[in-house]
């Protein structure tokens, strides 16, 4: 448990019951305001009043509505509804522009957010629609368009979508009521510094404010996991504030604290995330702010104050370190993840993406990331496993798990993916680890196809499955059934298997070497070993082929330090002491003998 989190009162947990999602998804934003605006004390603390804005030209409508059936339409529709032909194969779902609601806003909660033609600069809080197509939505399928579409494109198809494609609320109609979070004003929204003090206040304040109901215990997302959907009907799910590059309004900057404030001031719209602003102070969002953005990963697992990870522009996760390093121990490898020995081996992120090449296929992958450290001794290599997964799915004993086929896509439908994400019959959670079993007759850059291997270049497959077992197998081919190795699987060893608070804990080992130098992989130190993972999420209906998948990766076992390397270094150290020590003795008898 979150040191922060340990600090708050059982009491105080079972008192806050079925409450608010932070709902993540994918959306766009529009209105217009003008720079006009001033304090206005009806208005939730921290918003100024904003005016009615001014309409593009119908040139500028005409010109944006060419670019959005070239580049928007394919998943936004041709009338904007969010049904466009590749919109069943995403989720969360496209936004539907239609009834004008949109998530990502620096406006009041219902309120349409600020999209200004004349307004053109980035990340200023004053065009939330174009910082949006400008910057994409991490952890949506919405990219970014910045180099794709000049700025001026991205303006006049703004306008079209505002002007044609919202068709039930007027953004010039003088009813609709503009009230704006404006960061400009730095007294009004005075920060609060991050510090170990605000984060206890915050996570206090996310338990009084009934925020764990949904998000969890370790804010992992996995507490209110299946009940909650978006006003259009579909599943949703609370954010993960471990993820924070997965925030839709993160704008390619994850750790940037206001970005949460701003989720807690303005609510999500169409979704079951309400706004904070009227039963909060601004002192207690930037609490609550703070204390979210403390859950994000950083280089040392749970220090809120390490260094942050390093985000890949070309992706807006972090950055991937393709070699896994094994670590040399002395002694027993330990069955406890806190213990300082797991702790002091370097942990490596391992990006997954879901299985789209054979059916049947994962269009709609939950796990996108795995963490993986791995230590060696003289006889066994060990191998922890730790992954984020909202729910715990785990077959019953003695029922039979029939494998899933693919359903053709049914856009929008009763039976299409994104309405039965939460709806499929529930198969085991699970991971498993892939490595050539002969790598060393392998020339580099050579390797057999990642997923099972082929028939001239079989691997060496380790399971693990929700249910407590752990086979090895022996993989020839994406279309051929695996083949368990039962000797092979009697070798391997299951330390621990363990879902807590929205995370999976797997730590498996295994000799370094077996009898079976055919279909057993071989560890040999400072070599690096094609290295493949998979994960399974058994409640996103994934089983078989339809599954995480990721890259190759490089296992390397660390060579051991020379013990040479160890006791040189001392024995030069003492040995430049002792010498010291002489001429210093020597310089002090001939003063002596001077005088």
């Amino acid at each position: 448990m979150n040191r922060y989190f340990s600090n708050v009162s059982r009491k105080s947990l079972v008192v806050a019951v079925l409450a608010v999602a932070i709902g993540v998804g994918a959306g766009v934003t529009v209105l217009w305001t003008t720079d006009d605006v001033a304090a206005d004390a009806g208005w939730s603390p921290g918003f100024v009043k904003g005016t009615n804005p001014a309409k593009p030209s119908p040139d500028m409508i005409a010109a944006g509505k060419k670019i959005y059936f070239r580049k928007c339409v394919w998943c936004h529709g041709v009338d904007g509804a969010g049904d466009g032909p590749g919109a069943d194969r995403l989720w969360p779902r496209p936004r539907n522009f239609n009834q004008g609601t949109f998530k990502i806003r620096h406006t009041a909660s219902g309120e349409l957010p600020l999209f200004n033609i004349n307004e053109r600069t980035p990340d200023s809080g004053k065009n939330d629609l174009l910082d949006t197509v400008t910057h994409g939505l991490p952890g949506s399928a919405m990219p970014s368009w910045d180099g794709i579409l000049t700025e001026q494109q991205r303006i006049e198809v703004l306008s079209f979508v505002t002007m044609q494609l919202v068709k039930d609320r007027k953004f010039d109609d003088k009813t609709e009521t503009f009230s704006i979070l404006d960061f400009s004003k730095k007294d009004a929204l005075k920060k609060i510094s991050y510090s170990k003090e605000s984060l206890e206040k915050g996570a206090q304040l996310v338990v009084d404010k009934k925020c764990v109901e949904c998000h969890g215990m370790e804010g992992r997302g996995d507490g209110n996991a299946f009940n909650l959907k978006d006003d259009w009907g579909f599943p949703i799910q609370p954010a993960n504030w471990h993820k924070c590059w997965n925030f839709r309004g993160s704008r390619q900057d994850p750790y940037k604290v206001e970005t949460i404030f701003r989720t807690f001031s303005t609510g999500v719209n169409g979704t079951p995330m309400p706004s904070f602003a009227d039963n909060t102070t601004i002192e207690e969002r930037w609490h609550m702010a703070n204390f979210v953005n403390s859950l994000c990963e950083r280089e040392k697992e749970a220090d809120p104050f390490s260094k942050l990870l390093e985000m890949d522009p070309q992706t807006d996760k972090p950055k991937i370190n393709f070699v896994v390093p094994s670590g040399p121990i002395e002694g027993d490898i330990p069955a406890d993840p806190q213990d300082k020995k797991w702790q002091k081996i370097s942990r490596r992120l391992i990006g997954m993406g879901g299985q789209i090449t054979h059916k049947p296929r994962n269009f709609v992958n939950r796990i996108d990331d795995l963490w993986v450290r791995s230590m060696y001794n003289q006889k066994e290599i060990a191998f922890l496993f730790q992954w984020d997964d909202r729910t715990k799915s785990q077959v019953a004993a003695g029922v039979n798990v029939v494998p899933i086929e693919e359903a053709p896509p049914k856009t929008g439908e009763e039976n299409s993916i994104a309405a039965k994400q939460n709806k499929y019959e529930a198969y085991n959670d699970a991971v498993a680890i892939q490595f050539p079993a002969k790598w060393q007759e392998i020339t580099p850059p050579e390797k057999p196809r990642f997923l099972h291997g082929e028939e001239k270049r079989h691997v060496d497959l380790w399971k693990w499955e929700a249910d407590g077992t752990l086979k090895a197998y022996t993989g020839s081919g994406w279309d051929k059934p695996l083949d368990e190795r039962m000797g092979a699987t009697g070798d391997l060893k299951l330390v621990k298997g363990e879902w807590k608070d929205g995370r999976w804990t797997v730590l498996v080992k295994r000799a370094l070497h077996t009898d079976d130098k055919d279909s057993d992989v071989q560890f040999d130190t400072g070599r690096y070993i094609p290295t493949v993972f998979f994960a399974w999420d058994g409640h996103n209906g994934d089983a078989g082929l339809k599954m995480a998948l990721s890259a190759f990766y490089y296992t390397i076992l660390q060579p051991p330090v020379p013990i040479e390397a160890k006791v040189y270094p001392v024995l030069m150290a003492v040995g430049m002491i002792i010498a010291e020590g002489w001429i210093l003795r020597r310089r002090a008898s001939k003063k002596k003998m001077v005088k």
